[in-house]
């Protein structure tokens, strides 16, 4: 049975900003959905108010609270304009830090969850006082783009004077805090082994994608963003076995960088080898049709649910190593770490990729057992649960 524990603890509210994206967005689906199961009660508060009613149908037994207001601050790139929208969004959090306390009374909240960098202030002042405790799961490493290091220093004031304490989607996450003498935890991320599983069905063929049904398979779930490293992946391919086909399933396709890329591919000789899906609302299907997924995200990737969703769907994974991929990759047993995001290194990592091609079965297999273990929902609920004192094992 599960260790008894004060009632208002497990009383817990999750601050959105409503603009999430889609990793950050499956967390918080796996999260509500786990907790409730857990027997702890929820609470959402929604800063975009646009997307109250959708929360409404898909959280229906959370209460749903949206901000009065619109409260949004736009950010511009370089240091005084970044500075300056950064101190709009602090003016901007103070005034609705007294919207969310009345929350948290109201609704006898214990633990405030949240996950949008700028949003952290808020949830430290709206928590101040209430006796509510305030969890930051880091989604992101942390930026040095702000003058003056402003940005961990402001951070660092939450940690010490308002009682936030962060919790990192990966040691790496972490690492980007730096040196601090306050309380943190590195809690790995887990995705949903009921949704991605490797028996799920597809009715998409590869024929209906003009993909040879014998082709070793290779898919790529991304926005298309020069980050994203698919341009590098374009020119890795030039030079990889001519049989590999790859899926890429993102978007926008109407920007100047799918448009550049599609160009290149053809130069390339590769437009009848790399297939631009746009981007999916459901890539399970896409999973499934993949006999490999890749990650070739160009700088260090702060962790990739995109990479445990296909080690879930019992598919290998070929991604640049920096970052999280690191921790959830065992190099020759789940997949394949490229050490350097260019082309030479991913070309490698392609023909390293190939070499093991009988072993993709066994492979995508202890992928499978490796999620079961370290990253399923209910592991990462329970790495919360002792993080967040909801467990009885927790020590101070």
């Amino acid at each position: 049975m599960r260790p008894e524990v004060p009632a208002d603890r497990r009383r817990i509210l999750m601050l959105m900003s409503g603009t999430e994206g889609y990793g950050v967005r499956r967390v918080w689906e796996g999260l509500i959905r786990g907790f409730a199961e857990r027997g702890c009660t929820i609470t959402i508060a929604l800063l975009d108010q646009t997307v109250a009613e959708t929360w409404r149908r898909e959280a229906p037994a959370a209460a749903i609270f949206a901000a009065p207001k619109q409260f949004r601050a736009e950010f511009k790139s370089g240091g005084l304009a970044k500075l300056g929208g950064l101190v709009r969004r602090s003016v901007q959090q103070v005034k609705l830090s007294s919207w969310l306390r009345g929350i948290i009374r109201r609704q006898n909240i214990g633990s405030v969850i949240v996950q949008s960098p700028l949003d952290v202030t808020l949830a430290g002042l709206g928590a101040l006082n209430t006796g509510a405790r305030v969890f930051w799961m880091m989604p992101n490493a942390i930026s040095d783009g702000y003058p003056l290091d402003l940005n961990r220093r402001i951070y660092r004031l939450a940690f010490h004077r308002l009682g936030v304490m962060p919790l990192a989607n990966s040691a790496y996450t972490d690492a980007t805090l730096g040196d601090g003498d306050f309380p943190r935890r590195v809690v790995h991320l887990g995705t949903n082994l009921d949704q991605f599983r490797p028996d799920a069905q597809t009715s998409i063929r590869r024929a209906d994608l003009g993909i040879p049904e014998q082709a070793p398979l290779l898919g790529l779930f991304a926005r298309l963003l020069p980050e994203k490293g698919q341009s590098i992946l374009i020119e890795a391919l030039a030079e990889a076995d001519p049989t590999i086909h790859v899926m890429i399933c993102g978007g926008p396709l109407e920007s100047e960088y799918a448009r550049a890329m599609i160009a290149r591919a053809g130069e390339l000789s590769l437009t009848g080898r790399i297939h631009w899906l746009g981007p999916k609302a459901d890539i399970v299907p896409y999973y499934a049709l993949a006999d490999v997924v890749l990650n070739t995200r160009v700088d260090p990737e702060p962790f990739g649910m995109s990479i445990i969703e296909s080690m879930a769907m019992q598919r290998p994974v070929l991604a640049h190593r920096a970052g999280g991929p690191q921790e959830t990759i065992i190099d020759g047993t789940t997949g394949w770490l490229v050490d350097a995001p260019t082309k030479q290194a991913f070309a490698a990592g392609l023909a390293r990729m190939m070499a093991d091609r009988y072993r993709w079965p066994e492979m995508g297999r202890a992928a499978r057992a490796h999620v079961e273990t370290h990253f399923s929902e209910g592991a990462m609920l329970d790495r919360l649960e002792n993080a967040m004192g909801l467990s009885a094992s927790t020590k101070p």
